[in-house]
Order: structure tokens, then C-alpha cells, then sequence
């Protein structure tokens, strides 16, 4: 998006007006210059939209001095609909049988609106709109059925229309078959659901309550009845908590709201510009992150945004409309630049302004691309303490590429597509290693860090990574070193002791999850990067999960919902003791396990027995593409793959083995 090069178009001038004295009769008393010059339409005489014919300024050199713009706008409080003509500065307020609103969508094709009733839990279709010169009283010209529970968004992609129901969390998918909506989906979903837009056939969602965004690849053409979990979820950094969301593939712009905290309705808001969107979210795999670096945020007291519910953009003049529900105003910023506290360019009152969309010539129909399914890969990194290589599989567990590294033994391992960087924790050196260009290096390659961190550590086992910042777990000390990076060097943050024997760790949003080594315990530390402290640290919560003798390995999707953990038995017993438990909808269940209590086995499924090759599971990964788990297996010196874990149980046997010795940790980059 060119927000800082582009020469942005002033919001609310009036198109210059000749006011004529004209002879008035019974036939035109209907139509004044008022009317007909500023409704952003054309009627009366004009030649163009608002200029030309008897009664507007002319238009220039043949060609419209306004262009058709309009924003509209639903409302919680009253269901009225409000249409307004941002080029020529006029609104139209259309009652409709609504007492509430949420979800709109104008087709300026077939002259239709379309909005989502939270009091009729329907959708309403109203007819023939650019026709309506002033206010009116809207009847739909048809609806679908009473099928809604509390509807917050709505999103259409040609004959699909999709409202996003935030009652008990469901996309309901409709078709529009001529003059009526039928009921295709019900699509229920593992994460409280708010904003909506499409990219292509490709839906993204807010996950309310967060500052995630989910996708899900192709829904036009593979939503399906019952629980769907998203291809991808990833978090973008700044926001407290997300509302609304839109994509332009002009621009190819993604825009989201923060509400900030739910309570505070007046100044907290803001929102987040994310250009040159595709090749960002693309590259990120599941449970990472768009930092703020790669990212324009607008907040502050001076933006007025308190609780901004919903989002717009107009890629013609590169401008952000937000329905602030909070302030009750519809406001529009442009020259948005590098972000900040900017003060809005247009500003409308509206009481209980919910959803917005904005609709003109040039802007209409540009949902953009879907993501190319060919340029999504799997691939498992893997470290191990004999010599120190980077081993890489496909999806297939089959070995594409080896790599000698700067170290002899390590544990701990990252990749970044969207930096094509490898970071990995060197047990040898006692230090995090930084290695830049990874992808371009060839098989049987040896590699030299482009740069390292100060050996602080002692006994490195593994990292979890968030943005630009990293976690490692150190067992001789039993501490957590927090590192933050920027392509040139490390930084030593802070310093965390537990209070544990530390190992496995992984993130679930902003919480990092560690397994107590010793124990069949888990710890959460709720918002973890933000304790930036030294010294001492207690766990928000710890848990025992029933069945394990001893964790080490731990991995979460985000997608999915779903925790792994390994369990490494006696740890005398190298061969044959070992499994892996599988924690679905993880969320709720930890939700419902209160500090010192335990997840059942009746709440997991559970591997293990001597046809699993499972001796001393140290590490694991979790695929949630095709329910996969991959183990770094250290005491039978292989890299193991089980499918279909979300179903299995017992002793069974991997579907792929390969001899690693000495395996370690391992790291699925998936996007």
C-alpha cells in the first residue's frame, strides 16, 4: 500500500454548486439542486455523478468531478442502515423491521443490500437502493431463514454468503440463488469467532477475545457441516483484542481493529494496517507471528477510537473507514503514513455503529487471490547432540537436505520463512546460533552462524520463539534466558527462574506452556514476555496430565486446539518404555483444570507400547494439516512420524522411521 508515497484525496469537499432560480411547478418541486448535486448518484439531468445538466457545476472536461463513494453503515441501537455519500457529503437513513444490526453488504451490480439482523436472526435483502433520494423505510424484498443466534459479521464472495456467529461460535454458509438465501453449512468452529473477509475463496476470521487472525484455504468450496478448524492461525503483535477486519487485493492491504480492553469504550482502540499482506502471512507458519515492525498502527487519544467494531478501505484514495461503536461515530483517516495518533479526516454521528462497508466503482469485486495451495510447504527441522548436524524432512519424513552447522552438539530449533532464518540452541558453544539465507544452502553444506549470543547457558534443551523474541530452557540452572533479535545480534532480556526442573516448552498465544521435567506436570505462565523481570517467576497455573511417568516434548497448534506431550517413562529404559499423549480442545480443558488438579486419561488419547519404537521421546511436533506427530526419538536414535493421531491410540506403529543418532529437538515449519 503506498500510504507514505501516494498523494491522498481530501475527504469531505463538496463539488462546487451553481444554485440556479428556477421556475417551480407541480412536476419538479420534487427535485431541487440539493437533492440531485450531492447524493453521489446520477438523476435529474446530470451528465455525470453530481455535476452537469441544468442544475449541478459542470463536470470536468467531460469526466465526473465526484466519483461514486459510499459507506454503509448498520447500527446496533435503532437496525437503521445508513448510507453515506462520502464524496458529496450526504447520508441517507433507511429504517428497516430490524431493531438491531450487525453484518452488511452492498452488491452495486444488482442494486442490493444486505445486512445481517441480530433481532430477527436473519438475513434481509432490500432492493432497488440508489433509487431511495432521502430517508425511507426499507421492507426486504426477501430474507433467509430465522437461523442466526447473535451475528456479528458478514462476509460474500459471489454467491456465498457467510455470517460470522459469535452465539456458540459458527460460520452459517448461504447461498443466494436468485431472489432467495438457503442454508448450505453450519460450520462450528474451535475459537470465539467476530470479523470476517474474504481473500479469494480463502475466509479469514478474528478470533475474539485475542489478537489472532485465522484462515481457512478454499471455504468457498470446502466448508462442510460440523467442526472445521482453520489452516493456519497466527498472531499480530500490538493488538489487545480484535474485532474487525478487511482485505483489498488492489492493494493487497489487510486492515484490523483493536478494541483494547472491552471496558474502556472511549480511547484504547486502535487499528493495524498490514501491507504487502500475502507474502507476510504467507510465510509465517502456524502459531507465529506479524510483529509490529511489519505492520502501521493508528491509536491514541487524538483518533477517537475507543471501541472501533468494524473496518473499511477505500484503495482509491487509500483511506480507513471504522464504525466506532463506543463514541458512537463513523470516522475516516487518510494520509495514514507511519501510523500514530492521528485525528480523523470525516467523522459521523452514529449511535451504535456496528459494521461498515464501503462500496465504489473502482473498489468493488477486489477480494484479490486466493493463497496458491503449491506454495505451501511442511517441513521438519531437526537437531541432535552427536555431531551437531540440521537435518531436514519433507512432509513425508523423507530427508531432503543435511546441514553441518558451527556446533558439535545441539537442542533447541527454529525456522523462520518469513526471514528464511534457522536459529538453534548449541549445547557446545552455550549460546543461541543465528543462521541467515537458509534456504539457499545446499545439502551437505557447512554453515557458519551469521552471528551468536553471549554463552550464557549452561545446559541448553529447548527454545520457543515469539516475533523477534526467544525462550530458552537451560536444566542446569532449571532457569529461562529470554532473548530478543533483529537480524544482526541477540540480547539477553531477562533471566527467569521457575521454580522447576525446566524442559519442553512451547507457546499458546502469549502463554508459554513448560513441562516439568521429573514430573507428569505442566506449568502456563500467562503473557509471558511481558513479565520482564529478573530472578524468580511462579507459574499461573500447573497442572498434572494423568498417564505420563516423565515429560520432557511439547508442542500446540493453534489451529487445531490441540496439545502434545511425550512421555519418556524410566528414564533408565532407552527402548521401549516411551509414548505420547494428545490433548484435543486443549483450551477448554485447561480452562477447567484448576492449579493442582489433572487432566484425565479419559480426557487424552495415549501412545505408546514396544511396537512404537518409543523409548525416550525427547521432542515432538504436532501437524495439523494431516494430524501427524513427529518424534525426536534420542534413546533409539530415530526420527519417528505417527498419522492420524487425533484417532489413534495404543500400541501402534509409525508410519515413517529414520535413524538419527542422538536426536534431539525437531521444529515443524508449516505455513
Amino acid at each position: 500500500m503506498r500510504l507514505s508515497n501516494r498523494l491522498f484525496l481530501k475527504l469531505g469537499i463538496l463539488p462546487l454548486a451553481f444554485v440556479f432560480a428556477v421556475s417551480c411547478s407541480d412536476d419538479d418541486d420534487a427535485m431541487t439542486a440539493i437533492d440531485t448535486c450531492s447524493d453521489g448518484i446520477v438523476n435529474g439531468d446530470e451528465t455525470g455523478i453530481d455535476c452537469g445538466g441544468t442544475m449541478c457545476a459542470p463536470c470536468n472536461n467531460g469526466t465526473p468531478l465526484g466519483r461514486r463513494s459510499e459507506l454503509y453503515v448498520t447500527s446496533n441501537a435503532t437496525g437503521n442502515i445508513t448510507k453515506y455519500s462520502v464524496s458529496g457529503d450526504s447520508l441517507i437513513t433507511f429504517s428497516t423491521p430490524s431493531s438491531a444490526a450487525e453484518g452488511i453488504y452492498y452488491d452495486a451490480a444488482s442494486d442490493l443490500l444486505v445486512q445481517a439482523s441480530r433481532s430477527n436472526l436473519q438475513l434481509e435483502a432490500y432492493s432497488d437502493i440508489s433509487t431511495f433520494m432521502a430517508d425511507a423505510s426499507l421492507a426486504p424484498a426477501y430474507t433467509g431463514g430465522a437461523d442466526l443466534e447473535s451475528p456479528r459479521e458478514l462476509a460474500v464472495n459471489g454467491s456465498t454468503y457467510v455470517v460470522s456467529d459469535n452465539g456458540s461460535n459458527k460460520f452459517f454458509v448461504y447461498s443466494k440463488n436468485g431472489d432467495s438465501f438457503s442454508l448450505v453449512n453450519t460450520v462450528e468452529l474451535n475459537f470465539p469467532v467476530w470479523g470476517i473477509t474474504f481473500k479469494g475463496n480463502d475466509l479469514y476470521a478474528v478470533v475474539d477475545t485475542t489478537n489472532d487472525l485465522a484462515v481457512f484455504y478454499d471455504f468457498v468450496n470446502s466448508s462442510e457441516d460440523g467442526m472445521m478448524s482453520p489452516s493456519k492461525r497466527v498472531s499480530i503483535e500490538g493488538i489487545v483484542r480484535t474485532h474487525g477486519i478487511t482485505y483489498d487485493g488492489t492493494d493487497d492491504v489487510l486492515v484490523m481493529t483493536d478494541i483494547g480492553d472491552a471496558a474502556n469504550t472511549a480511547d484504547d482502540g486502535g487499528f493495524h494496517i498490514i501491507d504487502n499482506f500475502s507474502d507476510k502471512f504467507d510465510a509465517l507458519s502456524d502459531g507465529e507471528m506479524i510483529t509490529l515492525g511489519m505492520q502501521t498502527r493508528v491509536a491514541g487519544p487524538s483518533t477517537r477510537l475507543g471501541n472501533p467494531i468494524d473496518v473499511a478501505y477505500d484503495s482509491q484514495d487509500n483511506t480507513v473507514y471504522i464504525s466506532e461503536v463506543g463514541n458512537g461515530t463513523v470516522l475516516g483517516f487518510t494520509s495514514i503514513g507511519n501510523g500514530g495518533d492521528l485525528a480523523p479526516t470525516y467523522m459521523k454521528d452514529l449511535a451504535g455503529a456496528s459494521s461498515i462497508y464501503f462500496s465504489s466503482d473502482e473498489t468493488d469485486g477486489n477480494f484479490g487471490s486466493a493463497t496458491p495451495m503449491g506454495s505451501l510447504r511442511t517441513e521438519l527441522y531437526t537437531t541432535n547432540n552427536a555431531n551437531g548436524n540440521i537435518n531436514i524432512y519433507n512432509a513425508s519424513g523423507m530427508l531432503t537436505k543435511t546441514i553441518t552447522s558451527s556446533s558439535t552438539a545441539t537442542e533447541g530449533i527454529f525456522y523462520s520463512g518469513a526471514n528464511d532464518v534457522l536459529i538453534q540452541a548449541s549445547r557446545s558453544d552455550l549460546m543461541l546460533a543465528y543462521y541467515n539465507n537458509f534456504s539457499n544452502l545446499s545439502s551437505g553444506a557447512v554453515n557458519t552462524a551469521d552471528f551468536s549470543s553471549n554463552a550464557d547457558l549452561t545446559s541448553p534443551r529447548e527454545i520457543a520463539v515469539k516475533g523477534n523474541r526467544v525462550v530458552v530452557s537451560d536444566n542446569a540452572m532449571h532457569k529461562f534466558f529470554i532473548y530478543s533479535f533483529d537480524g544482526s545480534a541477540f540480547k539477553l532480556e531477562n533471566t527467569v527462574t521457575p521454580g522447576f526442573n525446566v524442559w519442553g516448552i512451547t507457546f499458546k498465544g502469549d502463554d508459554l506452556l513448560a513441562v516439568v521435567d521429573g514430573s507428569s506436570d505442566l506449568a502456563i505462565f500467562n503473557d509471558f514476555l511481558n513479565n520482564a523481570i529478573d530472578g524468580n517467576l511462579a507459574a499461573d497455573k500447573r497442572i498434572t496430565i494423568a498417564g505420563i511417568v516423565r515429560t520432557h516434548g511439547i508442542d500446540y497448534s493453534e489451529a487445531d486446539d490441540v496439545l502434545v506431550m511425550t512421555d519418556i517413562g524410566d528414564a533408565a529404559n532407552a527402548t521401549n518404555d516411551g509414548g505420547f499423549q494428545v490433548i484435543q480442545n486443549f483450551s477448554s480443558k485447561l480452562n477447567m483444570t484448576a492449579t493442582g488438579g489433572s487432566i484425565t486419561l479419559a480426557n487424552q488419547t495415549r501412545v505408546a507400547g514396544p511396537s512404537t519404537m518409543l523409548g525416550n521421546p525427547i521432542d515432538i511436533a504436532y501437524d495439523h494439516k494431516t494430524q501427524t506427530v513427529y518424534i525426536a526419538e534420542v534413546g533409539n536414535g530415530k526420527v519417528l512420524a505417527f498419522s492420524n493421531v487425533l484417532s489413534a491410540t495404543g500400541d501402534i506403529a509409525p508410519a515413517v522411521s529414520n535413524d538419527l543418532p542422538a536426536a534431539s529437538s525437531l521444529y515443524l515449519y508449516n505455513n
